[in-house]
This record gives C-alpha cells, structure tokens and sequence, in this order.
C-alpha cells in the first residue's frame, strides 16, 4: 500500500495489487482483506472511477 503513496495511480502498482489478490483465476480472500483494511485506514487513497460515455477512467 505504500507503494500508492509514492507512485500514485501507477498502473503497474495497481497490477501487483491485483496480482496478490488472485491465484489462479481464484480470489485470495485474506490478501484482498488485509489490502482493503489497509485503505480503508488510510481513506485519503481511495481511487474513484467513473463510466462516462462507457469508457472507465
């Protein structure tokens, strides 16, 4: 999660999250748990996406 504070929305932070909370096209429940408390302490990092026009940004 620190990575987000210093990297911001970097898409390749974003895919080693992504990658810690699936194995196998299984979901990790402890490791997307333990991701989602982290932010959830830390509100101020939430990212936000709209669909406008039905593109995701």
């Amino acid at each position: 999660i620190g990575l987000l504070d210093r990297n911001g929305r970097d898409p390749k932070v974003l895919d080693v999250l992504c990658s810690l909370c699936v194995n196998n096209d299984v979901a990790v429940r402890a490791n997307q748990n333990l991701i989602w408390e982290s932010l959830v302490q830390r509100r101020d990092l939430l990212l936000q996406t709209a669909l406008v026009d039905h593109v995701t940004w």
